[in-house]
């Protein structure tokens, strides 16, 4: 009976080693294989898919993987296509898909363009609504955005730069609660600017200037529009609706 249980003992043990050298073959096989397909030319790369891409030309996401064509699949870190394609700072995500034997499928997605920052020299900025300075739109007429005019220099607006300034964090903040609260009015503005540290709304319909508290945003603008349609109101004037219940109409910002 001992003889019996070691004669099987010893079996297993054959069993397990013959398992491990069949895992050792298969794995080294696999290996070599992949070294072998990394140095294949007819998984060469030849052509680029790009989708997801508005704003930024797809001429110029593809020149900025030239770097690309001709290697192989295998080789092409999805990292390294990434850091290429942010450099734009436009783009904020990058996915990568190789489809074989020599096309990659890129899908890219943009930051959405929030404001126009106006420079002291007149000029426009397009940022998002972090605040961060993006390139301008491949077709600029397509983002039609609210403008904040700012003391800024075009020297100190830089792609990629996020503006830490408090009137134009302000406006941001306004405005995103525009959207969540009245976003039917988003339409309507033109501009906002800065008077005795008040934000000012230029109504892109009627010319008036608007000022706005940030408490019951929705009733103040529902009051506003109110008022634009059977208050005969002239362009020139502005609108004060920081007072609850009040519409108040000046000649100037006080």
């Amino acid at each position: 009976m001992t003889q019996s249980k070691k004669r099987k003992r010893r079996g297993n043990s054959r069993f397990v080693v013959f398992f491990i050298l069949i895992l050792i073959l298969l794995f080294s096989g696999s290996v070599f294989g992949y070294h072998q397909l990394r140095k294949a030319s007819w998984l060469n790369l030849k052509d680029i898919g790009i989708s997801g891409n508005e704003n930024v030309s797809t001429t110029t996401l593809l020149n900025l993987l030239q770097g690309f064509m001709g290697e192989n699949l295998l080789n092409i870190s999805p990292q390294e296509v990434s850091d290429q394609l942010m450099k734009i700072k436009r783009i904020e995500k990058v996915t990568m898909v190789r489809q074989f034997p020599s096309t990659l499928k890129i899908k890219v997605t943009e930051r959405k363009g929030f404001l126009y920052l106006k420079s002291d020299e007149g000029n426009l900025f397009p940022i998002d609504e972090h605040g961060m300075i993006m390139e301008h739109a491949f077709s600029p007429s397509k983002e039609d955005l609210p403008i904040v005019n700012t003391k800024f220099h075009n020297s100190h607006l830089h792609a990629g730069r996020f503006v830490k300034d408090p009137f134009v964090q302000s406006v941001i903040d306004l405005q995103k609660k525009i959207i969540a609260e009245k976003p039917d009015f988003l339409g309507s503005i033109s501009e906002y600017y800065e008077h005795n540290k008040h934000i000012v709304i230029i109504d892109a319909n009627h010319g008036s200037g608007v000022l706005l508290s940030t408490d019951n945003l929705k009733d103040q603008l529902r009051r506003y529009q109110f008022v634009q349609e059977n208050g005969n109101i002239d362009r020139k004037k502005f609108i004060d609706l920081r007072f609850k219940d009040q519409v108040v109409v000046r000649s100037e910002v006080q």
